[in-house]
């Protein structure tokens, strides 16, 4: 078999033997055939089963396995030797390789020599690095464990704040509600005595002074009865604050994690007191404009000078 070795790639082959050289493969795709039986492969086999990477590099091997792998590079050496004494003037290609094979080979065992000296020193390096990292990893194990109690505290804390805010926000829904539901009456109240007041002003011989008075009163006792003065009080003042308090405490939780389910409950909470917030306020304004146009009609009806 001809090599594959020629003046145009040999320099590009010896610079990849650093980095994948050491393997039969590569060994018997450039070597010359008249390497052949030179044991190179052999031994490049030995060292593979050793750990020894495609580079050579020994440091990537076991420590406990040094001093065989020593001696495999020596063995390996010996037979580059025979490989290299194989080539005559034809095989000048692979005799140029064998001998770059040969300087990195005695860089390689040397390296090998010296990590089986100090076999020992780097394993207690290697170990007290082990337990600084054990040590480390332990530390931020206990940092991540604390962590996470301070979210799940947190959260724990937060849970409690949005169920006051979903329970804050029902309590508003549940008053303005209620307060629709007076208005309501009170416009029924208002009606009522709009249209009685009339039809009694209607008949003839009645004394118009006495039925607007009585219709003056009644149209302001509705107010007390059905507690509007208040219920505009808390439309205007107290609801108002209470609202914008509570949104405001929802959207710091915004970014909290693990409270998803029950922020977004709490949301709808809120959502539902502000419309029903809003449908309360429409109702209380739309009632006091009622009222105090009934009065209006009252006063225009009066004769001049009552």
């Amino acid at each position: 078999m001809a090599t594959k070795l020629d003046d145009k790639n040999l320099k590009g082959v010896i610079a990849d033997i650093p980095k994948k050289g050491f393997r039969t493969k590569f060994w018997r795709e450039y070597r010359a055939g008249a390497c052949k039986g030179s044991g190179v492969g052999k031994y490049m086999d030995l060292l593979e089963k050793m750990g020894v990477p495609p580079s050579g590099d020994p440091s990537k091997a076991d420590l406990d396995q040094m001093s065989e792998i020593v001696q495999a590079f020596s063995m390996l050496a010996n037979a580059m030797l025979k490989a290299r004494g194989k080539c005559g003037k034809l095989q000048s290609h692979s005799r140029d390789l064998c001998l770059a094979y040969a300087k990195l080979i005695e860089k390689r065992e040397d390296a090998a020599a010296e990590l089986a000296r100090n076999a020992d020193k780097i394993k207690q390096k290697q170990m007290a690095q082990q337990l600084k990292v054990e040590k480390e990893n332990e530390e931020t194990d206990k940092h991540l464990e604390k962590l996470k109690k301070e979210h799940d505290q947190k959260n724990k804390l937060v849970l409690k704040e949005l169920k006051d805010l979903h329970t804050r926000g029902a309590k508003i829904e549940g008053a303005c509600n209620d307060i629709v539901k007076d208005v309501k009456q009170a416009e029924k109240d208002l009606e009522a005595v709009r249209k009685a007041w009339k039809a009694q002003y209607s008949k003839e011989g009645v004394n118009r002074e006495d039925i607007e008075g009585k219709a003056d009163a009644a149209l302001r006792a509705l107010i007390k009865k059905h507690k509007i003065a208040l219920h505009a009080k808390n439309i205007k003042e107290t609801l108002p604050k209470i609202l914008k308090e509570a949104t405001s405490l929802l959207k710091q939780y915004a970014k909290q994690s693990g409270i998803e389910k029950e922020r977004v409950a709490t949301g709808k909470a809120l959502v539902a007191a502000q419309n029903s917030f809003k449908s309360a306020q429409d109702d209380v304004r739309f009632f006091l404009a009622q009222h105090k146009q009934a009065l209006d009609e009252l006063q225009k009806a009066r004769p001049e000078g009552v």
